[in-house]
């Protein structure tokens, strides 16, 4: 697999990036999205943040709902020409949040066979009527999605079944992403630090290395 730097992704791709790695700081799963124009122009950002208590009810603070949510479309109204960028396959929730929200395209990086809805779709006739354009993105935003998830999963979630489950469900679309991501918390990159300490780009960049190495 070749090596791709942070400072090579479109603006859109780097900053669902960051505002994952803002959640993992914050203590909330990193998730993220980016709606923009055709011109590549960021609109609305969203990011998970249902491990805070700044709003009433974190359940349900997905990133793509928070994304759709904060489009301004008194001062963008042409919803069905921007693209939803989603770092992982929309759930339920946020899949329906991107249709009423008059969303007509999506880009995602990672699958997700457990929680994502993407193939619910064909299963509504109203969602097959909009027209609704779905495509994922280069396999290694994929695989450094689920190595975000990863990391976060294995500093934060103390249940040991639950952490089994996930670690064992982020592998099964992107697991070359997975076990480097397991590599860097194994070998102690957060033993004497916090994920506040560093910033998205140097783990997407140590991250993307140590699975190039290992392919």
């Amino acid at each position: 697999m070749n090596e791709l730097k942070f400072a090579e992704l479109p603006r859109h791709w780097q900053r669902i990036f960051e505002l994952e790695w803002e959640s993992v700081c914050k203590g909330s799963k990193a998730i993220a999205a980016v709606i923009t124009d055709t011109d590549g122009r960021i609109l609305s950002e969203g990011r998970n943040r249902i491990g805070e208590n700044s709003i009433p009810n974190p359940a349900a603070a997905h990133a793509e709902t928070e994304a759709v949510r904060s489009l301004d479309t008194a001062k963008y109204p042409d919803p069905h020409s921007y693209i939803l960028y989603a770092g992982l396959e929309p759930c339920v929730m946020c899949m329906g949040t991107m249709v009423m929200g008059r969303l007509r395209h999506c880009e995602i990086a990672a699958r997700d066979l457990y929680g994502g809805a993407i193939g619910l779709m064909q299963h509504s006739a109203f969602i097959r009527d909009r027209n609704v354009e779905v495509r994922y993105a280069d396999t290694r935003l994929g695989e450094m999605q689920r190595a975000f998830q990863t990391v976060q999963t294995l500093l934060f979630e103390q249940n040991a079944d639950k952490r089994r489950r996930m670690l064992t469900d982020f592998a099964v679309c992107h697991r070359a992403g997975a076990e480097a991501a397991e590599r860097l918390v194994r070998d102690g990159y957060f033993r004497e630090k916090q994920p506040a300490d560093y910033t998205a780009d140097i783990i997407f960049d140590t991250i993307m290395h140590n699975m190039a190495q290992a392919l």
